[in-house]
């Protein structure tokens, strides 16, 4: 049961069972990397999850309902292929970027992977989140470090910093970007929760310092610390965030929007925290009306802005195909 409820485990079913393989992918697909939030989950809960998926759905029906779609449909039969095909080449340098942190952290709790190992694993967790609500395959990464005899703890806790970092990164460019869509009384009121999550942050520090000494699992939590490799997560972290907005950039040069470069940083950085919300699967539906709302007072048609967030949708679940190459491949 175990074997089909979480990838993380199928090989091992397949080891023993032999190689109905064809019977198993499509189980494993269609349960696996929810089976494995499941266990996490109580029932009522993962109801929860699920009924907040349909918010995203039945969001995007609606906007889908009132605007234009011949438009729509002409924005994105009219995209530029060549700017489109870079663009998913370029959403994998992204994974690059953030498997060089991914491979930081997990070398201070005291693996030692490869790169190639790293980026791999990296690449699963992208594929697992993907098919799971609010993004909980990312958990199947811990899977695999406990695999590799990692504390189990520590590796959520890897993950969980893995996300942290991110959620980071995007909020201290979030505050600037209040300011070019907002003004400059949202960006004081911004900039002061900022400063506010960073004391209250750096008093749980400070007052659990016994609590992480008492547990093994945490302990390194205080290699993170050191300037060096605080230094090379926050770079990796910013840089990644770079990437991101020249990925989003090519996507909307390729369907004709044609908007100042920092508006088009500040409206992505916002859209990319409402994203994040758990009710809709990667973004559906919230990201398009987020664009459609921040993209408005540029002059950007609605069809326009929900070609933009439908391209968004595609080339992210398309690049998930490493990921699930790997996955089949470790069958």
């Amino acid at each position: 049961r175990r074997a089909f409820l979480c990838p993380a485990f199928f090989w091992r079913y397949k080891r023993k069972r032999g190689r109905k393989v064809c019977v198993l992918l499509a189980l494993s697909l269609s349960n696996g990397c929810v089976g494995f939030y499941n266990q996490f989950m109580p029932r009522n809960k993962k109801r929860i999850f699920q009924l907040l998926k349909l918010i995203g759905i039945l969001l995007f029906i609606w906007i889908i309902s009132k605007i234009d779609r011949q438009k729509l449909i002409f924005y994105v039969k009219d995209a530029d292929l060549g700017l489109l095909a870079l663009s998913y080449a370029v959403i994998y340098l992204i994974y690059l970027i953030k498997t060089i942190r991914w491979h930081l952290l997990v070398k201070s709790a005291g693996l030692n992977p490869s790169l190639s190992e790293s980026w791999r694993l990296y690449n699963l967790g992208v594929f697992f989140a993907l098919i799971t609500p609010a993004k909980l395959g990312e958990l199947g990464r811990a899977a695999y470090l406990r695999n590799s005899g990692m504390h189990g703890a520590t590796a959520v806790s890897i993950v969980i910093l893995d996300r942290l970092a991110d959620v980071i990164g995007i909020g201290i460019i979030a505050i600037a970007s209040v300011w070019i869509l907002f003004g400059f009384k949202w960006f004081v009121l911004g900039a002061a929760g900022g400063a506010a999550g960073l004391i209250a942050a750096i008093i749980l520090w400070k007052t659990t310092g016994g609590f992480r000494r008492k547990f093994e699992w945490l302990s390194f939590l205080q290699k993170l610390i050191k300037p060096r490799t605080a230094a090379l997560i926050g770079i990796t972290t910013l840089l990644s965030w770079g990437v991101y907005f020249v990925w989003v950039a090519i996507i909307a040069e390729s369907i004709g929007i044609d908007i100042p470069f920092h508006v088009l940083i500040s409206v992505s950085t916002i859209t990319g925290i409402i994203a994040l919300f758990p009710i809709a699967p990667s973004g559906l539906g919230t990201r398009d009306a987020a664009l459609i709302a921040l993209l408005a007072p540029y002059g950007v048609s609605s069809s326009q802005s929900v070609a933009l967030a439908l391209l968004m949708f595609t080339i992210i679940i398309l690049s998930g195909a490493a990921g699930l190459w790997y996955w089949i491949r470790r069958q």
